[in-house]
């Protein structure tokens, strides 16, 4: 009951600190929102989308967005009772569930004094943070992916392995590329045929799902619409990485393109903020780890044990592959967003290293004081 009742207290305080960070929040960019109500009206079409809304697209007169369906789903019940619920309303709340989310599962790996601070870190330290803040649709898609690959790995910790299977279908189902972390729960699992099949009868329901939901949208179970999306930046001629920003006829590579590796990787570690006016301000095109979540660092530093740490490392390293050969980096963002998609695993890693030591505790401090730093900067900003 005690445990209850921290943890309730924990999730009310981290809905207070994202509540007064942003207090008037522009409630834009909502797409998931609009789709949440065409599903309540038994439809996958988005008749009245904004005009000026970017990635949709239209087929046979009709609008569409190219992003799964599981993040509209879970707000569909919700706006079905609140009509006038927002979506950036349920981001912080997910967000906050996500952190106590991450102290229940890191509890599994390591003490609980340490599983809390790396809960707090994980709320006010990483990019989960202005994730859960805004709650724009790119980023409402991260917040409930998290949550589902959360309780995944802790399904799976408790040998639940079905159960942990359909979370990860979920999680997939909100961010696309995460279905390639699927290797972590292989690795695991080679040597236990029984736990293995049971897992992947929940975990392979994502692509039955998928394909249908395309032949529902475009009449062809491949055809997501993202090519469409990647299309349209091209023919605008928009700046879609901050080399463009830097040298304004670099080249544009394709949509998933090996020469998109070097500018991820340069934005997840690297990419520092901007100097204006002598004033030090972040980039829209994100800030490496480097400068926004130094302890981050720590569960990427080799060398990696035999069995969990290194395929939580494999596992991660794939998911962040398909992220990296995006065409696109992120935009209007502190920090580096895809990051989410791959930051449960190197959690654990994370926590398997954590110790109670200045240092430690010193790398902490500093990614949850630029955060907030980076947070107020996005909502003067404008993102």
């Amino acid at each position: 009951m005690r445990k209850l009742i921290l943890c309730f207290l924990a999730f009310i305080s981290i809905i207070l600190i994202y509540k007064f960070v942003y207090l008037n929040p522009r409630n834009w960019y909502d797409h998931y929102r609009y789709l949440a109500q065409s599903f309540l009206a038994g439809r996958v079409d988005i008749p009245n989308l904004p005009t000026f809304y970017q990635d949709s697209l239209e087929y046979q007169g009709k609008k569409y967005l190219p992003f799964p369906p599981v993040p509209a789903l879970v707000l569909a019940p919700i706006i079905a009772v609140g009509k006038n619920t927002t979506q950036q309303q349920i981001s912080i709340i997910i967000g906050a569930i996500n952190a106590i989310l991450v102290f229940l599962l890191l509890k599994k790996f390591t003490k609980p004094i340490s599983a809390l601070l790396l809960g707090i870190f994980f709320a006010l330290g990483t990019v989960a943070f202005w994730s859960s803040v805004v709650g724009t649709t790119w980023y409402f898609a991260h917040n409930t992916a998290l949550m589902f690959f959360l309780i995944s790995l802790m399904m799976f910790k408790n040998k639940k392995d079905f159960v942990s299977g359909v979370f990860f279908s979920l999680a997939s189902l909100c961010r696309l590329p995460i279905f390639l972390g699927i290797i972590f729960y292989f690795l695991e699992l080679r040597k236990q045929r029984g736990r293995l099949i049971s897992f992947l009868a929940g975990a392979l329901l994502c692509i039955p799902i998928m394909f249908f939901y395309n032949w529902l949208r475009f009449g062809d179970i491949f055809h997501t619409g993202y090519l469409e999306i990647y299309k349209n930046y091209i023919e605008i001629g928009y700046p879609i990485s901050f080399l463009q920003s830097i040298y304004p006829n670099s080249p544009n590579f394709g949509y998933f393109d090996i020469r998109n590796i070097p500018l991820h990787i340069f934005t997840f570690f690297f990419l520092p903020p901007l100097i204006k006016g002598g004033v030090i301000v972040p980039s829209p095109y994100g800030m490496g780890i480097l400068f926004t979540t130094p302890l981050l660092l720590v569960a990427m530093i080799p060398p990696f044990r035999k069995g969990l740490e290194k395929n939580l490392l494999i596992g991660a390293t794939l998911i962040a592959l398909v992220d990296f050969l995006h065409y696109m980096q992120g935009w209007v963002q502190f920090g580096y967003r895809f990051l989410l998609d791959f930051l449960p695993l190197l959690l654990i890693i994370l926590a398997l290293r954590f110790k109670l030591k200045i240092f430690y505790i010193l790398l902490l401090g500093i990614s949850i004081a630029v955060n907030f730093w980076g947070v107020n900067w996005g909502v003067k900003l404008g993102w």
